[in-house]
């Protein structure tokens, strides 16, 4: 049995008994509680999985540079494909698409379909420029952004930078 002494009591620390006191002031909170501690737990094993998230299309070096005139991009709507051997050996993965955008800005894409990057190439469609095709496993892509407008691929073509130069009609591309 405590003794009184006739002096108040210290205070208690603010945090102390919080969620004794959460629990009281809120009906429900213990419902509350579970499902976001379950709602955590389930998007942390999500984003723990980097299979799930990491392009599938395997990293290569790209560094290569040529003329756009000598390979039919002379104007914004107009896309060329090359393979791997094309410019030289460091064309992708499977090769590269490019696409004119507009008059200086220019699109890069690996060939590889991300679908199945080692069995499944993308080839620009003869009839509309601005798609690219993987027969293998259906997908279609749009050159405009590299995203899949149909087919099982869950990811968009492997993009790579560009750099145009309007002086000499050279353009870049690298990872």
């Amino acid at each position: 049995m405590k003794k009184n002494t006739g002096l108040p009591a210290p205070p208690l620390h603010p945090l102390k008994n919080l969620p004794v006191r959460l629990m009281k002031a809120i009906p429900g909170f213990l419902p509350l509680l579970t499902i976001i501690t379950l709602g955590t737990a389930m998007g942390l094993s999500f984003q723990g999985c980097d299979k799930d998230r990491e392009h599938p299309v395997p990293y290569v070096r790209v560094t290569l540079s040529f003329n756009v005139l000598h390979h039919n991009l002379s104007a914004p709507g107009l896309s060329a494909q090359f393979s791997r051997q094309d410019l030289g050996g460091q064309a992708g993965y499977q090769g590269i698409i490019v696409y004119r955008l507009s008059g200086d800005e220019f699109r890069a894409y690996d060939r590889a379909c991300p679908c199945d990057p080692h069995n499944c190439i993308a080839s620009i469609e003869e009839d509309n420029p601005v798609l690219a095709y993987a027969p293998e496993c259906e997908s279609r892509f749009i050159l405009t952004d590299g995203s899949v407008v149909e087919g099982p691929s869950r990811f968009p073509l492997r993009q790579y930078r560009t750099s145009f130069d309007p002086h000499t009609n050279r353009l870049s591309i690298s990872n």
